[in-house]
């Protein structure tokens, strides 16, 4: 059956400024994701490669960068490579491969997209369809010229390969990006359309048989890439048309949510972090909710509900029945669990980010409910019950249950199912 490789937004060259010196690891990562497309290439005895846009993460690369680059696609040779252009790699005056073009660097098996719309024949049976990128935007319609051309072909597989945005309605998208839209992909007279831009692996239409699909980066970019560690697709064009994911990616990121006003103490949030930890795993931890900015505070134990509380109930599955153990950050400000959190996750990951945007320090207040209100009436029924209590824990479980309560009736919190 015939095949071919499809992959794009492989970014290469990019600082990764983020991971300060560990950017430099990454961008190992991204050379060692292109030496697994080709092995792909050579594994699959694929007919082709394509590479929907965005090969370079901007244009200002060394010419001694671009060489090395190229060297990866000669060793595949005589399979074809088609290398579109993207927007970060633009091919406008100054692009790098206004430069490969007119340098001896170029293998003879690589073909760079021109600006308009062309025909390539890589196979006998098999048609590739593509334009640059010419500009970062200006609002193009790609898929439009490349289905005018299409149209007139007779090739028994139609292949596009193009690097856009899909115009959804709903979708918050530049205008001014490249589109194509779910009827221009529907109309189009392609087999199969090679996307790139987006860094996340999706197939459009959504219902139906697939016809557009994004493969996403071959080495992870961001936390919101999807799937990480990279793929590419083998696509075998048929009587039915697939896509396999192969994956070609080193590394993992893996963003994490958690509300601490669910958990029992700082061990419960490290025990489940550390679930995903590995040597090759990038951690963004999102710690949200609300704690209490009482004096005292119990860190790594201590408390009702304390290690042992079982991991059932919470959305974020690490909090049990009985997990409460009370103002557990009380008296730590938010740099002090930012440190301490990264200082018990650092050895597990390979990079650790703390992202503390939606977590607040909460002291509930009667003023913050307006009279005759329910949020006011407990708030004072709370405060009646804490002022004659006489066991100390008592009392301290009536205080967490005054803050908690003030949590969920001014919607600060939700209510664990």
């Amino acid at each position: 059956m015939l095949s071919f490789i499809h992959t794009g937004d492989l970014h290469l060259g990019r600082p990764f400024r983020r991971l300060g010196s560990l950017g430099k690891e990454v961008r190992k990562a991204q050379l060692r994701s292109l030496m697994n497309i080709v092995d792909t290439v050579k594994q699959t005895r694929s007919d082709f490669l394509v590479v929907a846009g965005d090969l370079f993460d901007a244009n200002s690369v060394s010419d001694k960068f671009v060489k090395n680059v190229m060297s990866y696609f000669a060793s595949i040779a005589p399979v074809p490579v088609y290398i579109q252009p993207g927007t970060h790699d633009v091919f406008d005056s100054a692009s790098v491969y206004r430069t490969i073009l007119g340098s001896q660097v170029l293998p003879p098996n690589v073909t760079i997209i021109p600006e308009e719309p062309s025909e390539f024949r890589p196979i006998p049976d098999v048609a590739v369809f593509a334009s640059a990128n010419t500009t970062k935007k200006g609002g193009d319609r790609p898929l439009r010229r490349l289905s005018a051309l299409a149209s007139k072909s007779e090739a028994k597989f139609k292949v596009a390969v193009v690097h856009a945005s899909v115009d959804v309605p709903g979708l918050s998208i530049d205008p001014d990006e490249p589109l194509i839209s779910l009827d221009e992909i529907a109309s189009s007279p392609f087999d199969y359309i090679a996307m790139g831009h987006w860094h996340k692996r999706q197939a459009w239409p959504l219902g139906g048989t697939p016809k557009a699909l994004y493969c996403g980066p071959p080495e992870t970019l961001e936390f919101d890439d999807v799937p990480s560690p990279g793929c590419v697709n083998l696509v075998s064009l048929g009587p039915t048309i697939t896509a396999e994911e192969k994956t070609v990616g080193t590394y993992r990121w893996v963003k994490l949510g958690i509300d601490v006003s669910l958990v029992p103490d700082m061990n419960a949030i490290v025990s489940r972090a550390n679930r995903e930890a590995g040597p090759n795993t990038l951690l963004r931890l999102e710690l949200r909710g609300s704690l209490s900015s009482g004096e005292e505070g119990r860190l790594s134990s201590g408390g009702p509900g304390s290690p042992g509380a079982g991991e059932g109930g919470s959305p974020d599955g690490i909090a049990g029945d009985n997990a409460s153990s009370f103002d557990w950050a009380a008296g730590l400000s938010i740099d002090d669990l930012v440190n301490d959190l990264r200082e018990r996750l650092e050895p597990n990951f390979f990079f650790v980010e703390v992202d503390t945007s939606r977590l607040s320090f909460y002291e509930p207040a009667p003023g913050q409910f307006p009279p005759n209100s329910v949020g006011r009436a407990f708030h004072e029924i709370m405060a009646e019950k804490i002022e004659i209590a006489q066991d100390p824990a008592e009392k301290e479980i009536l205080q967490e249950a005054l803050r908690r309560g003030s949590l969920y009736l001014s919607g600060k919190a939700g209510i664990r199912s």
